[in-house]
């Protein structure tokens, strides 16, 4: 009886922990909105090949698919940006044996930081990190409970922004996460690499 009661206990702590650092990506991102008009702003959307790490997820669902995103950046310097972003991430496969459908669906919150290091002509080069609250879900036969949680994620990034006109600009991208997930007490990747283009306005 005392058991189940400590490990019930124990993941609501980790609930509780994910959460707060949910909060603080919010409560950062709403204080950040503030300053918005002071500094240089950059808005726009991404989509993206995104390959999940782990192996079972591949041999379930295939290699990888397409992530959405939007994304919110606010330039303190020149140099330094401040990025906020919300993902979208969905891939179908199917059951090992009875060949039945499923589906997960991964919805990254990040909030990141780019320094720009070089800059020539209409080309600027980029290194990047941050770290963010992934929830997933994955949608089961009927007879079985769909899985549903979250875990919090941190990843690494380069790429170039190309200024094509005054104002707007394209974000070549690449970038690998770390995103560990427990489930059933069994670890699952859900980080991994991602590539693509993001395309956006700057004030």
């Amino acid at each position: 009886m005392v058991i189940p009661v400590i490990d019930m206990l124990s993941k609501v702590w980790e609930r509780m922990k994910i959460m707060k650092t949910f909060i603080i990506i919010l409560v950062s991102v709403i204080t950040l909105s503030s300053f918005s008009l002071a500094l240089g702003l950059r808005i726009g959307g991404t989509v993206n090949y995104y390959v999940v790490e782990d192996p079972v997820f591949k041999d379930t669902y295939g290699q990888g698919n397409i992530m959405y995103g939007l994304f919110l950046g606010f330039e303190v310097t020149r140099r330094f940006e401040l990025r906020a972003e919300a993902n979208y991430f969905q891939d179908k496969g199917e059951m090992t044996l009875t060949k039945e459908e499923i589906s997960l669906t991964l919805k990254p919150v990040i909030l990141g930081l780019r320094l720009r290091l070089i800059d020539v002509g209409l080309v600027s080069l980029y290194l990047g990190g941050g770290a963010g609250f992934y929830s997933y879900t994955e949608n089961l036969p009927d007879r079985f409970e769909d899985i549903s949680d979250s875990t919090i994620g941190y990843h690494g990034e380069g790429g170039v922004y190309v200024s094509l006109v005054p104002k707007f600009f394209l974000d070549v991208n690449v970038r690998y996460s770390i995103a560990n997930a427990e489930p059933f007490e069994e670890t699952a990747k859900l980080g991994g690499f991602r590539a693509g283009v993001g395309f956006g306005l700057s004030f």
